[in-house]
């Protein structure tokens, strides 16, 4: 027997680490399930290094209602301080003036949202809720920079998946570039109509195979060695009248929302 549970992940800006190196430091262009699981460790109190098996079962499906926009921040830290001052190497001295300064970029994703549906045993996923609800340490997005703009939690339902395709966007009606992360189409007198992409962690039944591969599985034991995982893509048609718009219009438009 399986639960659900409808998450919501809004924010100025959020980080889904990707396999960068020190110097530049990638995003996803949409949340991970080591995110998530880091997530939801963060609200349970669960330091590093945990047993994460009880999270693993998990399963994630992600609708895109904002792909949002690459940002780079640009960072540099240890020039112009002395010698004696400058950043310690590996080996426990300093690094010389010519090669004091280093550099670093961080990339974010700016203005995005994402919905999530949350799969797996009632017992994992009411602990999870509970978690969300009253958190032990304050969650993020991705990196502690990067709080969110409401509550994470937005239900626990029976089918969260076929809730993905009827709670509304948040987003204004379709004025956004059709190469970022949504298709136009129309819908007679409707106006517009966008195809949604959802990214699925398992097939959701399409018989095709995965359009890609993301390294972000956490072994469940613990530890920081990620190994790959498919992903699966589908897309699914938004009328005019579920874009929920943003702010206020939003909230206002998830608190009338109906859940029969």
């Amino acid at each position: 027997m399986s639960g659900g549970l409808l998450l919501h992940l809004a924010a100025p800006m959020q980080s889904w680490g990707s396999p960068s190196q020190f110097g530049t430091r990638l995003t996803y262009p949409y949340p991970t399930r080591s995110g998530l699981t880091g997530l939801f460790a963060c609200v349970l109190g669960l330091p590093r290094g945990s047993d994460l098996g009880e999270l693993a079962v998990l399963r994630y499906t992600v609708r895109i209602d904002r792909p949002g926009r690459l940002l780079r921040d640009y960072q540099t830290v240890g020039g112009g301080f002395p010698r004696e001052k400058t950043v310690i190497t590996a080996a426990g001295g300093r690094r010389p003036l010519n090669e004091a300064t280093l550099q670093s970029e961080r990339w974010y994703l700016a203005d995005a949202a994402f919905t999530v549906a949350v799969t797996g045993p009632p017992a994992v996923t009411e602990r999870v809720a509970d978690g969300l609800r009253r958190p032990v340490w304050h969650p993020y997005l991705g990196r502690r920079s990067c709080p969110p703009t409401s509550p994470i939690l937005v239900a626990a339902v029976d089918d969260p998946e076929a809730e993905l395709r009827r709670l509304p966007l948040h987003r204004e009606p379709d004025r956004s570039d059709p190469g970022s992360g949504f298709a136009e189409s129309r819908s007679g007198d409707e106006g517009r109509a966008v195809e949604v992409v959802f990214v699925h962690d398992t097939d959701p039944g399409t018989g095709r195979p995965p359009v890609t591969q993301v390294r972000d599985q956490l072994p469940a034991a613990g530890g920081r060695r990620f190994a790959d995982r498919p992903l699966w893509e589908t897309r699914h048609t938004f009328t005019h009248d579920q874009h929920a718009g943003t702010g206020t219009a939003w909230i206002t438009a998830l608190t009338a929302y109906n859940w029969a």
